[in-house]
């Protein structure tokens, strides 16, 4: 009882000391229903790849990253007098069939089908062997006008009992159906589920995102390190330029610092990205010599951005690695 008393006791007397803390505490750590895009930075690849070769560069290859912040009171305040600060709420910012867990689920795989694809582009441009083993075909984002009971995370093992071997397969299968057509797939861990598959411009589509996980067996070992907060597909292009140049022992940076984004696939095309503004500013901010862009959209905004703030980093678009490969040798 005395315990108790005393605690009242306490609270009685500092009550005033004790509120201005809980307000503090729920003014910097509740979440409002926006998110914030903003600037980011760089992050160099060397500290993201880690092989046999360990070679050096005089330089350094980077990939440009956004700053994505689900706004608090005061960051949400912020957001107005911070020119390169954007607001969106949070039902343009997630969609309204996901959750923030699914978004980060998704960008964590497409983060891991990037590095082994930018991995698998560099082996086949540096005449390296290897062997792709053990690929896990996952569902990582189904559309709102699906008709299916797939859901996130769900690794496909069969389609109609013909197994899947990889992406390609899964996604020419689907193709080869009709609109309305009834499609069942075998679950790893689950009951058998289906879909019916959906007009999506003129082509049947299940109304869901596929990636994929593999291993690639080699005898030029790679590692990658990436924290858990990093994530998404944008950095593909970046990490397939550093791994070519660690197999090869080429210095592509001539020592310069080298940033850029833009996804990879396995063809080396290099696809477009969203961000592009913050990415640039990042990059600027960092000093960088030259930003490597994907052509479009993406090379046409950051040109825009360039030319209205008078930045000096050239800007180089690029369709496909070699492109970027073949400029940063020259």
């Amino acid at each position: 009882m005395k315990i108790y008393e005393k605690i009242i006791n306490f609270i009685k007397k500092n009550y005033k000391t004790l509120t201005i803390y809980v307000l503090l505490i729920a003014i910097f750590t509740i979440n409002l229903p926006y998110y914030i895009s903003a600037p980011g930075g760089l992050l160099d690849t060397s500290k993201k790849i880690k092989s046999d070769e360990n070679f050096k560069l005089n330089g350094s290859l980077n990939m440009a990253y956004v700053t994505e912040i689900h706004a608090s009171i005061p960051t949400y305040l912020w957001s107005f007098i911070q020119k390169d600060w954007d607001l969106e709420k949070e039902k343009d910012a997630i969609l309204e069939n996901e959750k923030e867990e699914d978004v980060m689920k998704r960008n964590k795989m497409l983060l891991t089908e990037s590095n082994k694809v930018a991995l698998l582009v560099a082996y086949s441009h540096s005449n390296v062997e290897y062997e792709v083993v053990n690929d896990k075909v996952f569902i990582s984002y189904i559309d709102k006008q699906a008709k299916t009971d797939l859901k996130i995370g769900d690794q496909i093992l069969e389609v109609d009992g013909k197994k899947v071997v990889d992406k390609n397969y899964l996604m020419s299968y689907i193709k080869s159906k009709n609109v309305g057509d009834k499609v069942e797939f075998k679950v790893k861990g689950e009951k058998n589920k289906t879909a019916t598959l959906i007009d999506v411009d003129g082509t049947p589509k299940v109304g869901a995102m596929i990636t994929e996980d593999f291993d690639v067996k080699s005898d030029k070992k790679v590692n990658f390190n990436f924290s858990s907060s990093e994530s998404g597909p944008s950095g593909g292009l970046m990490i397939t330029l550093a791994l070519y140049s660690n197999l090869n022992k080429i210095d592509l940076t001539k020592g310069k610092k080298i940033a850029g984004t833009g996804t990879i696939d396995i063809n080396g095309n290099v696809g477009e990205i969203s961000g592009v503004k913050y990415k640039l500013i990042g990059a600027v901010n960092e000093k960088a010599d030259v930003f490597l862009v994907p052509e479009g959209k993406n090379y046409k905004e950051a040109k825009k951005i360039k030319k209205e703030r008078g930045y000096k980093i050239d800007i180089v678009p690029v369709e496909t690695f070699e492109e970027a490969l073949n400029y940063l040798n020259k």
